[in-house]
């Protein structure tokens, strides 16, 4: 785990993108990317650690995913970046959960905080693996 500054945080954040973010969801990866190409550093950091925090039950995602969202969360809860730190803020939580899930427990919890819809691509629908339609009874 790593302790950061702004800059070292957006260069942590970058790195991740060119080495693992195809294996984010794909609105995800795009919302993340529109932000890595953007003026505002801090920005860049809520929203990767936003990012990760809703695609964390992705299949495949790997470890550096839960260790920049640990850090990044960490980051932000100490600065009390966007009024998301404290001890009772979003970034602990978000923090928190990345803990739990490097110490092998589940991805999502009841007691997690929901996924924001300001700092990372809304979740798409998903779409059910088969689709069996059947007339209604009756019908001709």
């Amino acid at each position: 785990m790593s302790t950061y500054s702004g800059i070292d945080a957006s260069q942590a954040v970058v790195s991740f993108v060119m080495n693992h973010g195809t294996k984010l969801p794909e609105d995800q990866r795009d919302f993340l990317a529109k932000s890595v190409a953007g003026p505002d550093i801090l920005r860049l950091v809520i929203v990767c650690m936003e990012v990760l925090y809703a695609s964390r039950s992705t299949k495949d995602l790997p470890k550096e995913a839960f260790n920049l969202m640990h850090d990044l969360a960490e980051f932000v809860m100490r600065n009390n970046f966007y009024e998301m730190g404290g001890i009772e803020g979003r970034a602990l939580q978000i923090m928190n959960a990345a803990q739990r899930i490097l110490e092998g427990g589940p991805l999502e919890d009841e007691n997690d905080p929901k996924v924001s819809s300001e700092y990372s691509a809304p979740r798409k629908a998903q779409e059910p693996d088969t689709v069996v339609s059947q007339p209604p009874e009756g019908a001709v």
